[in-house]
């Protein structure tokens, strides 16, 4: 959790108004973005669609005057006319007009150097027939073609500059809108600020409270221990010495089988005396580990695992330590042991492994603790929590650790306390 604080407070001072303003901002500069590209597309197809149907009617008003022109080959009248389209109207580049057989006989094109569209819009100039009765004419055959050839650039400037003029109006807009949001970020940074500051009060006075309740614990552990080594175990004795006498007197009593009955219940008393004490004597090695205040924390560890791997002869323990373990001492060395002893409690009562392995090393002032089997497992989101898992977590935290849980094959166990 520490770490998780540690992170977020490192954002929050590297600019939480700048990313508020980003998680604001960027959905508008996509928004805007995209439909600025749209209306562009959109744009540049009006152009296009308007440059064919004016090239269209362009080239189909300009039969009948090509009619004429090519039945009479006089060109002076029409190039006249093309001249002035071509100065009235930007939209237009080349003006062609063809024989019968596709030979130019015309060719108008507008100055200046606007890049013409690939293709041309084309009317055919028909010869008509006039019948004096019965009115009407009839197209008798071709006399040539018309050809239209049309430039965007023109049109596309005036887009361009339409497009300049509205994205100059949407970006003042979004500057107003940043101001804005700059503004009303200000006051929730310092919230943010404030909070950030206020939960990490609490998980330092949280694990301040931890670390009290742990070092109580222990002090009434060793409490307990004492009172148990002291005065019961000692009681204890005493019971087994007085029952001894009474059994050593019970053999000059009369009659032999009431002294045999009294000898006999002397020994038992002796018995549960003896059990009683072996009892009480492990009851105060988990309670307080002797071998921890005698070998110090590596040999502790080693016993322990010693222990435990001969008392479960199906699996095999394994503990490597590295580093100068033995020299650590106080509340570092408790946590340690009772999360090596948790972890291989549980490793015991539900793993089912037949391996595994307990590893120790310290680097400089970080004591690593890697615990792991190949066993079961277990999943987490299905399976609570049990006490003693609880208990690792909350003596890690209590001296500012990091704990890290595998269970996907085995189980696997990767703590870092601080010393």
């Amino acid at each position: 959790m520490t770490g998780v604080l540690g992170a977020l407070a490192a954002r929050v001072r590297l600019g939480t108004r700048g990313r508020l303003l980003a998680i604001t901002l960027l959905p508008m500069l996509a928004l805007c973005a995209t439909l600025t590209w749209y209306h562009y597309q959109a744009r540049q197809a009006e152009v296009q669609a308007e440059l064919a149907e004016r090239g269209r009617l362009l080239a189909a008003a300009l039969v009948a005057s090509s009619e004429i022109s090519l039945m009479y080959g006089q060109f002076d009248e029409l190039r006249a006319t093309i001249n002035g389209m071509l100065q009235t109207d930007s939209a237009i580049q080349r003006i062609t007009l063809l024989d019968a057989s596709r030979k130019p006989l015309l060719d108008v094109a507008a100055r200046g150097d606007a890049r013409p569209e690939a293709r041309y819009y084309e009317a055919a100039v028909h010869k008509r027939l006039l019948y004096v009765t019965g009115g009407g004419n009839r197209n008798v055959g071709t006399m040539g073609y018309v050809q239209v050839r049309m430039t965007p650039s023109a049109m596309l400037l005036k887009a361009r500059q339409r497009l300049q003029l509205e994205l100059a109006v949407a970006l003042a807009g979004l500057l107003a809108c940043v101001a804005l949001a700059w503004r009303m970020t200000s006051g929730f940074a310092d919230s943010l600020q404030a909070s950030m500051a206020a939960v990490r009060a609490a998980d330092a006075e949280k694990r301040r409270l931890l670390q009290r309740v742990t070092s109580a614990v222990e002090d009434e552990r060793k409490a307990i221990a004492l009172e148990i080594h002291d005065e019961l175990n000692a009681t204890l004795i005493a019971v087994r010495l007085e029952a001894q006498q009474v059994a050593t007197l019970a053999e000059g009593m009369a009659p032999a089988g009431t002294a045999a009955q009294v000898r006999d219940k002397a020994q038992t008393i002796t018995r549960l005396a003896l059990g009683l004490y072996n009892n009480g004597r492990s009851l105060v090695r988990r309670l307080r580990p002797e071998m921890l205040d005698m070998l110090g924390l590596q040999g502790a560890l080693e016993e322990m695992v010693r222990q435990v791997g001969s008392s479960h002869p199906a699996c095999h323990f394994v503990l490597k330590v590295e580093g100068d373990v033995g020299a650590i001492t106080g509340d570092a060395a408790i946590s340690a042991y009772r999360i090596v002893q948790e972890a291989l409690s549980n490793i015991v009562k539900h793993a089912r492994a037949s391996r595994a392995s307990v590893e120790v090393s310290r680097q400089g002032d970080v004591l690593h603790i890697r615990i792991g089997d190949n066993g079961v497992g277990f999943d987490p989101a299905r399976t609570a929590a049990g006490v003693g898992l609880a208990g690792m977590c909350e003596r890690v935290q209590a001296l500012g650790g990091s704990f890290a849980l595998d269970c996907a094959s085995g189980t696997r166990i990767a703590i870092e306390l601080p010393l």
